[in-house]
């Protein structure tokens, strides 16, 4: 059994960012600072701190030397939710080609109203659907 699972190596967890943080001894950087006075501003656009506080905080955190300081400016806020991945969306050709059907009604009742003579909607026809096939067509014969 050359492919047991107990000759494959396990992944070696590295510290990540996260959880180095969560020491209050450590020394922030100021990119760290930054990011802390950041999420304050909005806070404070949020209406949840007032411009004293929010001043107070701000200049505290560029004080602050270690994280624990840094933490303690955000402890009564509420944390920022993660923004959830969207999956990406796949364009419904449908509404292209009813607009198609509903735009060349509407150009057949002119001809019709306008005397029926050359059937002139046949170009806007022709040239429309040519366009809306070259840009659906390729996805619509993929194999699904």
């Amino acid at each position: 059994m050359c492919h047991s699972r107990h000759h494959h190596r396990r992944a070696v967890e590295l510290p990540t960012q996260d959880s180095a943080r969560r020491d209050p001894e450590l020394r922030a950087s100021d990119a760290e600072r930054e990011s802390i006075v950041t999420q304050l501003r909005e806070h404070g656009a949020a209406g949840r701190l007032d411009v004293d506080e929010l001043e107070q905080r701000v200049g505290a955190a560029y004080a602050a030397r270690t994280y624990g300081e840094l933490d303690a400016l955000l402890a009564d806020l509420p944390s920022k939710p993660r923004p959830r991945p969207t999956a990406p969306r796949h364009h419904r050709h449908g509404h292209e080609w009813s607009g198609f059907l509903a735009i060349n009604a509407v150009l057949v009742a002119i001809w019709a109203l306008s005397g029926a003579g050359y059937f002139w909607p046949a170009w806007v026809m022709l040239w429309w659907a040519c366009a809306l096939f070259m840009k659906s067509g390729p996805r619509l014969l993929r194999l699904r």
